[in-house]
């Protein structure tokens, strides 16, 4: 529960059938006049739905471990939606482990996902914001009084976030099980997904689908995994199913940071799917994805994007492992992909779109409308980059040309140069921090990496790839 809690007095508690307690009054008024209240399993509240059609906007919702098969719809402002944070394996506390998973039979038959978000701003579902905005005007870090599972007991003072315990490595996870289901949808959404697994439960679905004007979802620390999407319609939006799929105008502008989408298969609309939208990635991985039955892996159609320090790679896709069909772009429509790394991709053609493809109609010779800045473009299709030919050759295409294929000339905008990622993008090797000079800079920008740095670059509880994605980005600074 948020900071505000402590000066609430300790639970009084009531006995129920089973044997398990519950906390009396629920919902829990709070110092700052909003109400929190516990959900889920052995509580007086085992629909979630019925708390969500119930609440107020500020409030908390905690939900107690356990899996639940129901659409849930959230359409409220400023509520968090969270883990109950136990007392039972940490003195800082544990989160316990929830599950979402959409039904397909039963009182919420075929709603076709597990949650819906609509509006929601300032919305948090997952991990709590990071401050919390008291009515007075005061900004407070948010922390979480740890309580006993079966009493409710404050185990402790409250925890700051980074405290506590996450043993899944997310907040909630989330399931879809049918090939016209997707396990998130947010349609016209404002709120953030923070700290999330999305996977399926028999192999079959899509993850995550944003739709609708004025999209502003945020998804935060999210990963999508062993998801089979074959573009199946789904029955409420009409969308096609995909791993991750946005879709809408200009104003529909989902993002995705430090997500990671990984070992999944895809058919008809690639993995990641976006259609006349304006997204953004930033610090993400899309990594040893099968979709050789699409065009793309990542597949996008008119719109605009933007993918910032993300690491794409291992994946097998038909004509692009990026393909755009840009036909029906305004000329200031762009996909930027900056300080990426790009490794490792495959196309069915073993030889074209390593990196990326765009078809564009009657667009030849006209200016790039994809560019590639700082980033990294290395054994795609098992060709190096750069690699020019000699003046004499220079009716041969070069490798280059072969992994990034559009009817542009140039065919692409180059910002900072791009490199081979085994060859330093600026300065000697030795020059760590890439300031022109190899010197004492550099020794403590060795050290400072090797020695003094967190290893948990991110944050998340644990060290993996993502943080290596970090150092790899950040690399040549100097720690703070």
């Amino acid at each position: 529960m948020r900071f505000a809690l402590s000066t609430v007095s300790t639970l009084a508690v009531a006995s129920v059938a089973l044997g398990q307690e519950y906390p009396d009054p629920n919902p829990v008024p709070q110092a700052d006049g909003t109400n929190l209240w516990y959900v889920g399993n052995n509580t007086q509240y085992p629909v979630i739905q019925d708390v969500l059609d119930a609440v107020s906007d500020g409030d908390e919702v905690v939900v107690r471990g356990g899996l639940y098969v129901e659409s849930l719809h959230i359409d409220n402002n400023e509520i968090t939606m969270r883990p109950f944070v136990s007392t039972s394996s940490s003195a800082n506390g544990t989160y316990e482990h929830v599950t979402f998973l959409n039904p397909t039979e039963g009182f919420n038959n075929d709603n076709g996902y597990a949650m819906k978000l609509e509006g929601g701003r300032g919305t948090y579902i997952g991990i709590p914001r990071q401050f919390t905005e008291l009515s007075n005007g005061l900004d407070v870090q948010t922390k979480i009084i740890p309580r006993n599972p079966d009493t409710y007991a404050a185990g402790g003072d409250p925890t700051h976030l980074i405290g506590i315990v996450d043993p899944d490595g997310a907040a909630f996870e989330f399931r879809s099980r049918s090939l016209d289901d997707v396990a998130i949808w947010s349609n016209s959404g404002k709120g953030t997904f923070k700290s999330a697994y999305v996977t399926s439960q028999q192999g079959l679905g899509g993850g995550i689908m944003a739709t609708g004007a004025d999209n502003q979802t945020m998804f935060v620390n999210v990963t999508l995994e062993g998801l089979y999407a074959t573009g199946a319609t789904h029955d409420e939006s009409g969308e096609p199913v995909c791993v991750v799929n946005v879709t809408g105008d200009m104003s529909t502008r989902a993002r995705f940071h430090n997500c990671t989408v990984r070992n999944n298969d895809s058919a008809g609309y690639g993995v990641v799917y976006m259609n006349g939208a304006d997204t953004e990635w930033i610090l993400s991985s899309i990594g040893n994805n099968d979709s050789r039955a699409a065009d793309g892996t990542i597949m996008a159609v008119n719109g605009r994007g933007t993918f910032d320090s993300c690491f794409i790679a291992g994946n097998e896709s038909g004509r692009g492992t990026f393909h755009w069909d840009a036909n029906g772009t305004l000329p200031t429509d762009e996909y930027r992909l900056n300080s990426c790394l790009i490794n490792d991709n495959s196309t069915v053609t073993g030889l074209y779109g390593g990196v990326a493809w765009v078809d564009h109609a009657g667009a030849s010779g006209e200016n790039p409308q994809i560019s590639l800045s700082d980033c990294c473009l290395t054994g795609n299709n098992g060709l190096g980059f750069p690699n020019a030919t000699d003046p004499e050759d220079s009716y041969l295409e070069t490798d280059a040309d072969y992994a990034i294929h559009t009817p542009y000339m140039p065919e692409y905008r180059i910002g900072m140069n791009n490199y081979d990622c085994g060859i330093p993008a600026q300065g000697p090797e030795a020059d760590l921090n890439n300031d022109g000079n190899v010197d004492e800079s550099d020794l403590d920008t060795l050290y400072d990496m090797l020695g003094m740095c967190r290893t948990d670059i991110d944050a998340s509880g644990e060290i993996d790839f993502n943080d290596l994605l970090n150092v790899l980005v950040d690399f040549g600074n100097t720690c703070e």
